[in-house]
């Protein structure tokens, strides 16, 4: 499970705490999605994934660059490059997740929890924390961070995205090459490793 706090696509202007629920398995949309927020809080079951380049797709909503910035060139090269799935403590370890929320963490001071959410009690717990703060000055830190990161990357990737699609949607055999993978029942089924 996944919990998201804070949308970042329109940076200064949210002035309340966004909470969005994933599921468990992060995979390339998804993943690009998860990572435009702020605080990615998960589970011991939470898995990122990037396929965008098993089915030639390139990515126009900020992975390449956002990943980078929270995980370092070289780890975006092997999670992209590769399209393996990054399980939630190596997700820790790398930054990619900012918590993943187990037993261990403490969550007493909230009442009536269920056990079997944990991570969506503390997501909650966190987003009151930070909705009980001065709301402006929220907007005007979470603005700062964002104008302090290089946001150049962001807007090249999408050039070079827009660029690919363009390039592809020529003759669509990108897309019906996708297409034909995922609905050919009568192709081995690997067992997957999410």
């Amino acid at each position: 499970m996944l919990f998201v706090l804070f949308q970042d696509q329109s940076h200064d202007a949210v002035p309340y705490t966004e909470l969005t629920k994933q599921t468990n398995k992060v995979i390339t949309g998804g993943f690009e999605l998860a990572l435009a927020y702020d605080i990615l809080l998960g589970d011991a079951t939470t898995k990122f994934r990037d396929t965008h380049v098993k089915f030639g797709l390139a990515p126009c909503w900020g992975l390449s660059h956002r990943l980078s910035q929270r995980i370092g060139p070289g780890r975006a090269k092997m999670v992209s490059f590769s399209a393996m799935p990054v399980k939630a403590d190596r997700a820790y370890e790398w930054g990619l997740l900012d918590e993943v929320v187990d037993s261990s963490v403490d969550i007493s001071d909230i009442e009536g929890i269920d056990k079997s959410n944990l991570a969506l009690h503390r997501a909650i717990a966190l987003a009151d924390s930070i909705g009980a703060n001065n709301s402006l000055m929220v907007r005007r830190y979470k603005r700062a961070i964002f104008e302090g990161m290089d946001t150049r990357g962001f807007r090249r990737e999408r050039e070079l995205g827009l660029a690919h699609y363009l390039e592809v949607v020529g003759d669509g055999s990108t897309f019906e090459g996708a297409k034909e993978f995922i609905s050919d029942e009568s192709r081995p089924r690997m067992q997957s490793k999410l």
